[in-house]
């Protein structure tokens, strides 16, 4: 579903974010992607996303290796993604429920197909209750949980998350992670790109370490303690 071939990224001159990484995550996957800041993890979400070129080595995304991608097709690659951030993004003159359907929008959905997709899906993140609702009604975890469901309404084979639990409470953070895992059952490959030590711990999923733009350990069900 993902791969990295021997890829290199070198900013300016001589800044190394990745260095000849190889990695490979299959479909149905839920991979972690731990390291200290500046180690390169937001840089491989960014070359996974095409908003950055690799200096040298190939990617391949959903079978389509990225450097074959007209620019007029980049959109298209993107929206087969769907994406969390740490600080939500969603709109703030926007309901949960007219923020997912945004999502749709653009995409040119149907008004028939958004009207039956919203609820279901403010329903699997469990705020079926709080559609109406604005951004600033609702706390931090309810609006990771419209970013989340806005990027799983398309239902894209790969989800990422970068540090999805990043400015949220640790109990708060189990449930987060607790809906990208049903996500995963599903069928989504996820990336979770993550500080969050206790958390990487409690998964018990594949876990992939950065350390000064190199991969330097991969272990499948192994805990970030053990990892770094």
């Amino acid at each position: 579903m993902i791969n990295f071939n021997n890829v290199t990224k070198v900013y300016g001159k001589d800044s190394v974010a990745l260095d000849h990484v190889d990695l490979g995550i299959d479909p149905g996957e839920f991979v972690f992607l731990v390291g200290a800041s500046g180690s390169g993890k937001s840089t491989m979400v960014r070359l996974i996303l095409k908003e950055l070129e690799p200096s040298a080595g190939s990617i391949t995304v959903n079978g389509v290796r990225l450097s074959g991608i007209p620019r007029r097709s980049v959109p298209r690659h993107r929206r087969s993604i769907g994406c969390v951030f740490q600080d939500f993004k969603l709109l703030p003159n926007k309901t949960a429920a007219e923020n997912v359907a945004y999502a749709m929008e653009v995409t040119g959905q149907k008004r028939r197909a958004i009207r039956v997709k919203v609820p279901q899906i403010l329903d699997l993140v469990g705020l079926g209750e709080q559609a109406e609702k604005y951004p600033d009604q609702l706390s931090g975890g309810e609006q990771q949980r419209v970013s989340i469901a806005r990027a799983f309404v398309g239902q894209p084979p790969i989800l990422i998350a970068d540090e999805p639990t990043g400015n949220l409470d640790p109990d708060t953070s189990v449930g987060i992670m607790q809906l990208l895992h049903r996500i995963n059952r599903i069928g989504t490959t996820v990336l979770v790109a993550t500080h969050d030590r206790e958390m990487v711990d409690v998964m018990r999923k594949r876990v992939v370490a950065l350390e000064d733009g190199r991969v330097v350990r991969d272990m499948v069900k192994g805990g970030y303690a053990n990892e770094v």
